[in-house]
């Protein structure tokens, strides 16, 4: 029995993803400087990306751990050059918000896309 294709997987993520979704970045912070006990936030970096924003379901929010302000958002993987964490923002439409949690998609592991929880 062959084994599956998660690349091909992959490929049809990032296409979906293009197709309906819109252009963003993940918003890396830079290296602080200066002395230990004050230092200086480094600028930040911006990762382009492609993404969609969706809205969680409504049996989804608990209003603690989700809540109803909290976007679902999707990242194709394809391209992008970092690996988004909870120390990044996610940039959408301009806006940056925190990135709670990330879930990779990642069967066979290989990641097929990310699916990130963010908050205004």
């Amino acid at each position: 029995m062959a084994a599956f294709d998660y690349a091909r997987s992959r490929a049809t993520a990032d296409r979906l993803i293009a197709r309906f979704g819109q252009a963003g970045a993940v918003r890396r912070s830079g290296a602080p400087s200066g002395d230990p006990w004050n230092p200086t936030p480094g600028p930040a970096t911006d990762h382009p990306c492609t993404l969609v924003v969706l809205d969680y379901e409504a049996r989804e929010i608990d209003g603690t751990l989700i809540r109803a302000t909290d976007r679902k958002v999707l990242v194709a993987a394809g391209g992008l050059a970092v690996e988004p964490s909870a120390a990044d923002r996610i940039v959408i439409a301009g806006t940056a918000l925190e990135i709670v949690r990330v879930s990779p998609l990642a069967p066979g592991g290989t990641i097929v896309m990310y699916e990130i929880q963010a908050r205004g």
